[in-house]
């Protein structure tokens, strides 16, 4: 509760949930994924109210998403600075700690007049679950 009010943001039901199951989840789950649970609790919620929710709470800085490229859209609880591996095969997710550069390290020529923000670093690969798959099929 605290946490949303910290966001100015209205305490409701709908949202209690959504970030009670967000909190209860491992991984990094999808909207699909948190709908279901959130079902559970409130038999009436719309698939929008819990994607509208997630949007407002990654805008809140509540969760941060993670979002493959052409992938479907995973949430994140972590909101501290991390990196991801992500597998190309099973598209799971695992968190990795990681010390970003300072972005004040960075030189004008280096940022071609860009300006940055915030900075995340995905590592993509295979998962020990699909290296050991793949070696079971070459063998």
């Amino acid at each position: 509760m605290e946490k949303l009010r910290a966001r100015r943001l209205a305490v409701t039901p709908q949202r209690l949930a959504v970030l009670a199951v967000l909190q209860d989840l491992p991984d990094h789950p999808t909207a699909e994924k948190i709908y279901q649970e959130v079902r559970r609790q409130i038999p009436a919620i719309s698939f929008n109210t819990v994607y509208k929710t997630l949007e407002v709470f990654c805008q809140k800085g509540l969760v941060t998403k993670v979002n493959p490229l052409h992938e479907m859209a995973r949430y994140d609880k972590t909101t501290e600075e991390h990196a991801h591996l992500i597998c190309r095969v099973c598209h799971r997710i695992i968190d990795l700690d990681w010390q970003p550069l300072a972005l004040n390290s960075f030189t004008p020529e280096m940022l071609h007049g860009f300006l940055p923000e915030q900075q995340r670093l995905t590592v993509w690969g295979l998962c020990r679950d699909c290296q050991e798959r793949q070696t079971e099929t070459e063998g």
